[in-house]
């Protein structure tokens, strides 16, 4: 991961069970943050039985937000997302 990191989060993806991680990144970073959001939307149109949520890099994670089944497929933040 790059040194420049200033808020080191991961996106991660929960088919059935636990939640996996799918990859790491800044977010710090708009665009970076923007491209991960659009990109977890483009998969669960494809497959919408899967939730995803950008959490912390904690070894207990802290979701940050949600998106899936239960917000229509709509980015929430934390409160709304729990």
């Amino acid at each position: 991961m790059a040194t420049d990191t200033t808020r080191p989060v991961q996106l991660q993806v929960n088919l059935a069970g636990a939640w996996k991680t799918v990859l790491h990144f800044d977010a710090g970073n708009a665009t970076a943050t923007e491209q991960v959001q659009q990109g977890a939307l483009m998969l669960y149109e494809a497959s919408p039985a899967a939730s995803f949520r950008i959490a912390t890099q904690d070894r207990h994670p802290v979701v940050l937000s949600a998106m899936g089944k239960s917000t229509y497929g709509i980015w929430m933040d934390a409160k709304g997302a729990n």
